[in-house]
């Protein structure tokens, strides 16, 4: 019995390490050109739907969202659950818009969190004419969260809030 209180000290040392070690290899699957290029995809993903506000292109501003499962849009202190809701919200905001004057983003952060998953945090800022005439400005930080489906990046959770001035 002695000896087996002797030896079961060394066999959980044993399985700590080895179960270390492995968790070890787990996060190290992903070379440092991986993620990068996985960076740049998202930042790509970002510059082309800034691209598409600027045009007013709801279609392409509806592409950048995930139409799945899941799906959660924080914004300004509210949730709104599922993609259906929020393209409906997005339709009606880009609707009441007559005039993106401008929109720019700033700091980029991207942390890449496996091989389909990733978030990216930045600074904005934009303005525009509504289409009574108004110019409404704002600024702030957001962030995604993106997934790779079907070989798309696209935001599966969005978070952030707008100071409008």
């Amino acid at each position: 019995m002695k000896k087996l209180f002797m030896v079961l000290p060394l066999v959980f040392l044993l399985c700590f390490t080895f179960s270390c070690q492995k968790g070890e290899e787990m996060a190290e699957i992903m070379s440092e050109q991986e993620k990068e290029e996985i960076a740049q995809a998202v930042e790509e993903r970002i510059a082309d739907y800034i691209d598409a506000i600027k045009k007013k292109d709801i279609e392409r501003m509806l592409n950048f969202w995930a139409d799945t499962e899941g799906f959660i849009f924080a914004g300004d202190g509210l949730l709104t659950v599922g993609y259906d809701n929020y393209a409906n919200q997005l339709r009606e905001a880009m609707s009441n818009t007559a005039v993106m004057k401008s929109i720019e983003y700033k700091n980029p952060h991207v942390y890449v969190l496996s091989k389909d998953s990733a978030s990216l945090s930045l600074e904005y800022e934009w303005s525009m004419i509504d289409t009574e005439g108004n110019t409404v400005n704002a600024k702030g930080s957001w962030m995604y969260v993106f997934k790779k489906l079907d070989d798309i990046w696209k935001v599966v959770h969005s978070a952030g809030t707008h100071l409008y001035e």
